[in-house]
């Protein structure tokens, strides 16, 4: 019986992750949606990437930029505002990969409660954004 429920409960976080994605995506909410995609394990890259690429708005970036726990995702940015000839949030991005938390040689315990800490704070900071509307 309980590898029914967990069989279940496996399948409605996947579909409610990606109604969550989903939701996100139409509301332009890209950001919210690359650091979604970052959750995952292993991470989708791909959508994740792609989300990021299409970013129009940078209203909410100064926010959220902090919060970023992977490094591939802040290297992705960093090559996108620089393409776009953006160079303060690229400079910027650069310095939040020099923080010393986001050096992936530290400790694995040092590590996980970094991103972890980062991955509380987003989920927050998403959910406040779309609760306060």
């Amino acid at each position: 019986s309980s590898g029914i429920n967990a069989e279940y409960g496996d399948r409605w976080l996947e579909s409610s992750f990606y109604n969550l994605v989903k939701a996100c995506m139409n509301l332009g909410a890209h950001i919210e949606v690359s650091l979604l995609c970052c959750l995952k394990s292993p991470p989708e890259y791909g959508t994740s990437f792609q989300a990021l690429k299409r970013i129009v708005q940078y209203d909410h970036l100064h926010l959220y930029y902090p919060l970023f726990w992977d490094v591939n995702l802040l290297e992705c940015a960093i090559a996108q505002h620089h393409k776009k000839g953006d160079t303060l949030l690229r400079d910027f991005v650069i310095g939040l990969m020099r923080r010393p938390e986001m050096n992936e040689n530290n400790h694995p315990d040092l590590v996980a409660r970094s991103q972890n800490s980062k991955k509380c704070a987003f989920l927050r900071t998403m959910f406040q954004k779309f609760l306060s509307s």
